[in-house]
Protein backbone atom coordinates (compact mmCIF):
# COMPACT_ATOMS: atom_id res chain seq x y z
CA UNK A 1 0.00 0.00 0.00
CA UNK A 2 0.90 3.51 -0.50
CA UNK A 3 2.29 5.78 1.78
CA UNK A 4 -0.54 8.34 2.53
CA UNK A 5 0.90 12.11 2.17
CA UNK A 6 -0.45 14.97 2.86
CA UNK A 7 -1.57 17.22 -0.35
CA UNK A 8 -4.85 19.13 -1.88
CA UNK A 9 -7.15 18.58 -4.74
CA UNK A 10 -4.61 19.54 -7.69
CA UNK A 11 -1.93 16.40 -6.59
CA UNK A 12 -4.51 14.63 -7.36
CA UNK A 13 -4.72 11.95 -11.00
CA UNK A 14 -6.22 8.49 -12.20
CA UNK A 15 -3.74 6.79 -10.12
CA UNK A 16 -2.99 8.65 -7.02
CA UNK A 17 -5.15 8.56 -4.33
CA UNK A 18 -3.01 8.24 -1.44
CA UNK A 19 -3.21 12.05 -0.31
CA UNK A 20 -4.70 13.02 2.80
CA UNK A 21 -6.78 16.26 1.24
CA UNK A 22 -7.71 19.35 3.47
CA UNK A 23 -10.90 20.27 1.82
CA UNK A 24 -13.65 22.45 2.56
CA UNK A 25 -17.23 21.64 1.86
CA UNK A 26 -18.83 23.84 -0.72
CA UNK A 27 -22.00 22.26 -1.23
CA UNK A 28 -24.36 18.91 0.07
CA UNK A 29 -26.56 17.26 -2.27
CA UNK A 30 -26.90 14.59 -4.25
CA UNK A 31 -23.23 14.59 -5.30
CA UNK A 32 -21.36 16.91 -2.64
CA UNK A 33 -18.64 19.98 -3.83
CA UNK A 34 -15.34 20.07 -2.50
CA UNK A 35 -12.64 22.75 -3.20
CA UNK A 36 -9.08 23.26 -1.76
CA UNK A 37 -7.42 26.66 -0.16
CA UNK A 38 -6.37 27.90 -3.82
CA UNK A 39 -9.83 27.10 -5.21
CA UNK A 40 -9.56 24.19 -7.19
CA UNK A 41 -13.24 21.95 -7.12
CA UNK A 42 -13.68 18.51 -6.95
CA UNK A 43 -17.17 16.48 -7.17
CA UNK A 44 -18.06 13.53 -4.52
CA UNK A 45 -19.67 10.53 -4.98
CA UNK A 46 -21.15 8.82 -2.12
CA UNK A 47 -23.47 6.01 -2.19
CA UNK A 48 -26.88 5.77 -0.68
CA UNK A 49 -25.74 3.47 1.40
CA UNK A 50 -22.89 5.52 3.42
CA UNK A 51 -24.46 8.43 3.57
CA UNK A 52 -25.94 8.26 7.08
CA UNK A 53 -22.23 7.16 7.96
CA UNK A 54 -20.56 10.54 6.34
CA UNK A 55 -23.64 13.21 5.89
CA UNK A 56 -23.32 14.67 10.06
CA UNK A 57 -19.03 15.19 8.98
CA UNK A 58 -20.33 17.20 5.78
CA UNK A 59 -21.43 20.42 6.78
CA UNK A 60 -21.60 23.34 4.05
CA UNK A 61 -18.85 25.73 4.94
CA UNK A 62 -17.00 23.52 7.05
CA UNK A 63 -13.09 21.92 6.22
CA UNK A 64 -11.83 18.05 7.02
CA UNK A 65 -9.41 16.10 5.99
CA UNK A 66 -10.09 13.10 3.82
CA UNK A 67 -8.44 9.58 3.79
CA UNK A 68 -8.86 6.18 1.88
CA UNK A 69 -11.30 7.39 -1.00
CA UNK A 70 -11.12 6.34 -4.51
CA UNK A 71 -10.80 8.46 -8.05
CA UNK A 72 -12.90 7.73 -10.76
CA UNK A 73 -14.21 9.80 -14.31
CA UNK A 74 -17.39 11.43 -13.75
CA UNK A 75 -19.55 11.46 -17.36
CA UNK A 76 -20.03 15.04 -18.52
CA UNK A 77 -24.01 14.83 -18.21
CA UNK A 78 -23.25 14.40 -14.65
CA UNK A 79 -20.71 17.13 -14.07
CA UNK A 80 -21.28 20.17 -11.74
CA UNK A 81 -18.09 21.29 -12.76
CA UNK A 82 -15.72 20.95 -15.25
CA UNK A 83 -13.09 18.91 -14.02
CA UNK A 84 -13.52 15.05 -14.82
CA UNK A 85 -12.32 13.32 -11.95
CA UNK A 86 -14.30 12.12 -9.34
CA UNK A 87 -13.48 11.17 -5.69
CA UNK A 88 -15.87 8.44 -4.09
CA UNK A 89 -16.32 7.46 -0.17
CA UNK A 90 -15.38 3.85 0.72
CA UNK A 91 -16.32 2.05 3.41
CA UNK A 92 -13.28 2.58 5.28
CA UNK A 93 -12.91 6.36 4.17
CA UNK A 94 -11.73 8.54 6.94
CA UNK A 95 -13.61 12.02 7.65
CA UNK A 96 -11.73 13.99 10.16
CA UNK A 97 -12.20 18.17 11.46
CA UNK A 98 -9.16 20.28 9.54
CA UNK A 99 -8.76 23.54 11.77
CA UNK A 100 -6.05 25.19 10.35
CA UNK A 101 -7.83 25.35 6.51
CA UNK A 102 -7.41 28.84 5.33
CA UNK A 103 -10.05 30.99 2.62
CA UNK A 104 -13.65 31.58 2.12
CA UNK A 105 -16.09 29.24 2.64
CA UNK A 106 -17.57 29.18 -0.76
CA UNK A 107 -14.75 29.27 -2.45
CA UNK A 108 -15.32 31.42 -5.28
CA UNK A 109 -13.89 31.20 -8.42
CA UNK A 110 -15.27 34.36 -10.65
CA UNK A 111 -15.18 33.45 -14.29
CA UNK A 112 -14.57 36.10 -16.84
CA UNK A 113 -17.69 37.15 -19.36
CA UNK A 114 -15.55 36.95 -22.68
CA UNK A 115 -14.31 33.35 -22.36
CA UNK A 116 -18.44 32.13 -22.00
CA UNK A 117 -19.86 34.68 -24.60
CA UNK A 118 -16.71 33.73 -27.28
CA UNK A 119 -17.83 29.75 -26.76
CA UNK A 120 -19.30 28.73 -29.57
CA UNK A 121 -21.01 25.12 -27.82
CA UNK A 122 -22.84 24.77 -24.73
CA UNK A 123 -20.64 23.45 -21.98
CA UNK A 124 -21.01 21.23 -19.31
CA UNK A 125 -20.45 21.92 -15.67
CA UNK A 126 -21.20 25.01 -13.49
CA UNK A 127 -19.27 27.78 -12.64
CA UNK A 128 -19.14 31.33 -10.72
CA UNK A 129 -20.32 34.85 -12.19
CA UNK A 130 -20.10 38.18 -10.61
CA UNK A 131 -21.66 41.42 -12.12
CA UNK A 132 -23.32 44.19 -11.61
CA UNK A 133 -26.99 44.22 -12.53
CA UNK A 134 -27.44 46.70 -15.43
CA UNK A 135 -31.08 46.14 -16.88
CA UNK A 136 -33.93 43.73 -16.26
CA UNK A 137 -37.34 42.68 -18.06
CA UNK A 138 -40.61 42.33 -16.17
CA UNK A 139 -41.05 38.98 -14.23
CA UNK A 140 -42.55 36.40 -16.23
CA UNK A 141 -45.01 34.38 -14.39
CA UNK A 142 -46.03 31.95 -16.86
CA UNK A 143 -47.89 28.14 -17.02
CA UNK A 144 -46.59 25.26 -19.21
CA UNK A 145 -47.86 21.96 -19.28
CA UNK A 146 -50.64 22.78 -16.49
CA UNK A 147 -47.46 23.84 -13.79
CA UNK A 148 -46.76 27.47 -12.98
CA UNK A 149 -43.36 29.27 -13.30
CA UNK A 150 -41.34 32.15 -12.81
CA UNK A 151 -38.35 33.57 -14.98
CA UNK A 152 -36.24 36.77 -14.66
CA UNK A 153 -34.43 38.11 -17.38
CA UNK A 154 -31.51 40.22 -16.53
CA UNK A 155 -28.51 41.70 -17.94
CA UNK A 156 -25.24 41.87 -16.29
CA UNK A 157 -21.72 43.89 -16.69
CA UNK A 158 -18.15 42.70 -15.32
CA UNK A 159 -15.68 44.95 -13.90
CA UNK A 160 -14.25 44.81 -18.13
CA UNK A 161 -17.32 46.37 -19.33
CA UNK A 162 -19.08 43.20 -20.84
CA UNK A 163 -22.18 42.62 -20.28
CA UNK A 164 -23.66 39.23 -20.65
CA UNK A 165 -28.07 37.91 -20.26
CA UNK A 166 -28.70 35.98 -17.26
CA UNK A 167 -31.99 34.32 -16.92
CA UNK A 168 -32.90 33.54 -13.03
CA UNK A 169 -35.65 30.79 -12.92
CA UNK A 170 -38.48 30.17 -10.12
CA UNK A 171 -37.25 30.64 -6.54
CA UNK A 172 -34.45 32.30 -8.29
CA UNK A 173 -36.33 34.68 -9.81
CA UNK A 174 -38.50 35.79 -6.70
CA UNK A 175 -35.48 35.59 -4.80
CA UNK A 176 -34.54 38.62 -7.43
CA UNK A 177 -37.58 40.12 -7.47
CA UNK A 178 -37.68 40.62 -3.52
CA UNK A 179 -34.63 42.36 -3.22
CA UNK A 180 -35.71 44.84 -5.69
CA UNK A 181 -38.48 45.49 -3.74
CA UNK A 182 -36.36 45.76 -0.30
CA UNK A 183 -33.34 47.49 -1.85
CA UNK A 184 -34.27 51.03 -2.13
CA UNK A 185 -30.96 51.87 -4.63
CA UNK A 186 -31.48 49.77 -7.81
CA UNK A 187 -27.43 51.92 -9.55
CA UNK A 188 -25.73 49.58 -8.36
CA UNK A 189 -26.57 45.90 -7.28
CA UNK A 190 -24.20 43.47 -7.28
CA UNK A 191 -25.19 39.91 -8.41
CA UNK A 192 -23.15 36.87 -7.57
CA UNK A 193 -24.10 33.71 -9.26
CA UNK A 194 -22.95 30.25 -7.34
CA UNK A 195 -22.59 27.49 -9.89
CA UNK A 196 -24.54 29.09 -12.35
CA UNK A 197 -24.70 26.79 -15.94
CA UNK A 198 -23.96 27.96 -19.62
CA UNK A 199 -27.15 27.97 -21.97
CA UNK A 200 -27.66 29.12 -25.58
CA UNK A 201 -30.90 30.87 -26.44
CA UNK A 202 -31.94 31.75 -30.39
CA UNK A 203 -28.14 31.23 -31.12
CA UNK A 204 -26.53 33.28 -28.20
CA UNK A 205 -25.03 31.87 -25.47
CA UNK A 206 -26.09 33.18 -21.59
CA UNK A 207 -26.33 32.08 -18.06
CA UNK A 208 -29.03 30.69 -15.86
CA UNK A 209 -29.11 29.19 -12.57
CA UNK A 210 -28.83 25.58 -12.25
CA UNK A 211 -31.18 22.74 -11.09
CA UNK A 212 -29.85 22.15 -7.31
CA UNK A 213 -26.22 23.75 -6.80
CA UNK A 214 -26.96 27.36 -7.07
CA UNK A 215 -27.08 29.98 -5.21
CA UNK A 216 -27.70 33.61 -5.45
CA UNK A 217 -25.87 36.62 -3.55
CA UNK A 218 -27.26 40.36 -4.05
CA UNK A 219 -25.94 42.93 -2.92
CA UNK A 220 -26.19 46.94 -2.53
CA UNK A 221 -23.55 48.55 -4.42
CA UNK A 222 -23.78 51.02 -2.31
CA UNK A 223 -23.23 49.63 1.01
CA UNK A 224 -19.57 48.38 1.86
CA UNK A 225 -19.52 44.58 2.41
CA UNK A 226 -17.56 43.88 5.57
CA UNK A 227 -17.84 40.03 5.61
CA UNK A 228 -15.01 38.17 5.54
CA UNK A 229 -16.60 35.57 2.79
CA UNK A 230 -17.35 38.18 0.44
CA UNK A 231 -13.74 40.34 0.89
CA UNK A 232 -13.94 39.49 -3.53
CA UNK A 233 -17.36 40.93 -3.69
CA UNK A 234 -16.23 44.30 -2.05
CA UNK A 235 -13.18 44.64 -4.24
CA UNK A 236 -15.53 44.18 -7.12
CA UNK A 237 -17.74 46.99 -5.72
CA UNK A 238 -14.66 49.11 -5.08
CA UNK A 239 -13.64 48.87 -9.22
CA UNK A 240 -17.29 49.05 -10.02
CA UNK A 241 -17.48 52.47 -7.82
CA UNK A 242 -14.20 53.83 -9.37
CA UNK A 243 -15.59 53.56 -13.13
CA UNK A 244 -19.20 54.95 -12.38
CA UNK A 245 -20.44 57.97 -13.41
CA UNK A 246 -23.86 59.84 -12.45
CA UNK A 247 -25.47 59.52 -15.94
CA UNK A 248 -24.62 56.08 -15.61
CA UNK A 249 -26.40 55.71 -12.90
CA UNK A 250 -29.50 56.99 -14.30
CA UNK A 251 -29.08 55.33 -17.53
CA UNK A 252 -29.06 51.81 -15.24
CA UNK A 253 -31.81 52.65 -12.95
CA UNK A 254 -34.17 53.07 -16.30
CA UNK A 255 -33.40 49.63 -17.09
CA UNK A 256 -34.50 47.86 -14.28
CA UNK A 257 -37.87 46.53 -14.17
CA UNK A 258 -39.83 45.97 -10.35
CA UNK A 259 -42.84 44.81 -12.47
CA UNK A 260 -44.28 41.48 -13.26
CA UNK A 261 -46.02 39.63 -16.34
CA UNK A 262 -49.02 37.02 -15.90
CA UNK A 263 -50.13 34.21 -17.57
CA UNK A 264 -53.19 34.30 -18.92
CA UNK A 265 -54.56 32.02 -16.14
CA UNK A 266 -53.68 34.17 -13.49
CA UNK A 267 -54.86 37.57 -15.09
CA UNK A 268 -58.38 35.50 -15.54
CA UNK A 269 -58.85 33.56 -12.37
CA UNK A 270 -55.79 34.34 -9.36
CA UNK A 271 -55.41 37.93 -9.83
CA UNK A 272 -58.92 39.12 -9.78
CA UNK A 273 -62.39 38.39 -8.24
CA UNK A 274 -65.16 36.28 -9.43
CA UNK A 275 -68.24 37.65 -9.39
CA UNK A 276 -71.15 36.84 -10.93
CA UNK A 277 -73.34 39.32 -13.45
CA UNK A 278 -75.47 40.67 -11.06
CA UNK A 279 -73.15 41.79 -8.86
CA UNK A 280 -71.60 44.08 -11.40
CA UNK A 281 -74.22 46.46 -10.28
CA UNK A 282 -72.34 47.13 -7.16
CA UNK A 283 -68.86 47.34 -8.38
CA UNK A 284 -66.65 50.39 -8.28
CA UNK A 285 -65.68 52.03 -11.52
CA UNK A 286 -61.92 51.39 -12.29
CA UNK A 287 -62.39 47.61 -10.55
CA UNK A 288 -61.21 44.81 -12.25
CA UNK A 289 -63.73 41.45 -12.17
CA UNK A 290 -64.12 38.28 -13.78
CA UNK A 291 -67.08 36.74 -15.06
CA UNK A 292 -67.90 33.00 -15.85
CA UNK A 293 -71.10 32.61 -17.66
CA UNK A 294 -72.31 30.80 -21.16
CA UNK A 295 -73.11 33.06 -24.12
CA UNK A 296 -76.85 32.64 -25.27
CA UNK A 297 -77.32 34.89 -28.05
CA UNK A 298 -75.29 37.65 -29.91
CA UNK A 299 -77.58 40.89 -31.11
CA UNK A 300 -75.64 42.33 -33.73
CA UNK A 301 -78.38 45.22 -34.52
CA UNK A 302 -77.97 47.03 -31.07
CA UNK A 303 -74.34 46.66 -30.75
CA UNK A 304 -73.32 46.92 -26.77
CA UNK A 305 -75.65 46.40 -24.30
CA UNK A 306 -73.55 48.76 -21.78
CA UNK A 307 -73.53 52.20 -23.58
CA UNK A 308 -70.59 53.45 -21.36
CA UNK A 309 -68.31 50.69 -22.21
CA UNK A 310 -65.77 52.28 -24.46
CA UNK A 311 -62.46 49.97 -24.23
CA UNK A 312 -62.21 46.69 -23.73
CA UNK A 313 -58.32 45.69 -21.81
CA UNK A 314 -58.84 41.57 -21.32
CA UNK A 315 -60.84 38.96 -23.17
CA UNK A 316 -60.47 34.96 -23.02
CA UNK A 317 -59.49 33.18 -25.80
Amino acid sequence: MAQIVNGFINDLSAVKDNIKLRVRVLRTWMQPLFSNPQGTRVQVQIRQKLVDRFKHHLEEGKAVMLQNYSLGEIQPKFRVIKKGLRISFLSNTIVEKCLDFSGSKYGFDFRHFNTITNVTLEEDGQFDVIGQVVACDDMDCYDKNGKSGKKKPLTLLDAEGNELRCTLWGAFAQQFSDFLTECPDHTKIIAVLYLGMMKFWNGKVGLQNGYNATKLFLFNGKESITASDFKVVEDFRLRLLSGQTEEKEEHTASRISTASTYSTKDDFVTNHPLRKIVDLLDVKQGDTSVIVGTICAINEEDGWWYLYLTQIFNKSQ
